[in-house]
């Protein structure tokens, strides 16, 4: 064979996989959507995607319109990725800024210490106490200030500093700006990559974390509890739900004649929406900004 026709085959194999791929990859959300609009009778028609043959929405009206604990999970939700993205990637950059100066005193053993709590943390008994200690346990704001200083992320953004022209940095300075001016309106502008990269990292796991909730928020306090809390609880208890046993569950869904599949799949689109909505504006940044930052310096 020619090199153009194995050019040509190896073409068609690699897109092959890649249309697999991504495929594999498009199945679970398009089945879950499918599902949230079908009727009961429609879920098991098929093997493949269960076809609605008559759209229905009344999953996502039982949902929304249950007390309004799905709404008030929703702003629990984006207030602490809101709040938390922003008030970490800020901290985080100061904290990485200060490292990459190599005339900060101390620095090589506090990149010593940054390491260390790399590898070990404090454990989870010890933490517990701590947020106990500091009052902030049934308070919305146990979801923001335990995490605001993540070590890895300020590592990273540490090596992108670095690596960083000087040159940029010495004219301000003999422009006389000082640190923080050069700090925030010449470095930052220039690690827009990393930046982004890292707050959508922390984005992501700020909207998806539901295990801090079950720890620090008791039931009392179930109007702090974040969306993929109350959808864990949810999905836990929708077989007591229907046997009628609601006086022991506060805020969780009445299913009524709504299937179990259906609004379990509801939920779950409802939890996906914002991540995926916001994703795009970001994705570009992946790659540029974790991989620059990850090598230089």
């Amino acid at each position: 064979m020619s090199a153009k026709t194995n050019e040509r085959i190896y073409s068609i194999i690699i897109t092959a996989i890649c249309a697999l791929t991504a495929l594999l990859c498009l199945y679970p959300l398009l089945y879950t959507l499918l599902v949230s609009f079908c009727a009961p009778q429609d879920i098991n028609a098929t093997y493949f995607l269960p076809i609605p043959q008559k759209f229905t929405v009344q999953a996502y009206a039982q949902v929304l319109t249950a007390g309004n604990y799905v709404i008030k999970a929703i702003l629990v939700s984006l207030f602490r990725t809101v709040a938390g993205t922003v008030l970490s990637v800020v901290f985080c950059a100061l904290f990485a800024y200060a490292l990459s100066r190599k005339n900060l005193p101390g620095r090589n053993a506090v990149i010593k210490l940054v390491i260390f709590c790399i590898l070990f943390n404090g454990g989870l008994i010890p933490t517990f106490v701590v947020i106990d200690s500091l009052n902030l346990r049934n308070n919305i704001w146990v979801y923001v200030i335990p995490n605001i200083m993540n070590v890895w992320n300020v590592i990273i953004i540490k090596q992108f500093f670095e690596g960083l022209p000087k040159d940029v940095e010495e004219a301000a300075n003999i422009d006389g700006a000082d640190e923080f001016t050069i700090f925030l309106k010449v470095v930052i502008p220039m690690s827009k990559p990393v930046i982004a990269a890292i707050g959508l990292f922390t984005m992501v796991g700020q909207w998806n974390s539901w295990f801090d909730a079950f720890l620090y928020v008791t039931q009392e306090y179930s109007h702090l509890w974040p969306l993929q809390y109350y959808i864990q609880i949810s999905f836990n208890n929708l077989n007591q739900i229907n046997q009628g046993n609601l006086e022991k569950i506060e805020g969780i869904i009445n299913i009524g004649n709504v299937d179990d599949m259906t609004i379990k799949m509801a939920l779950t689109v409802i939890s996906c929406v914002p991540i995926l909505v916001v994703y795009p504006f970001f994705q570009k940044y992946f790659t540029k900004g974790v991989y620059v930052g990850s090598v230089k310096g």
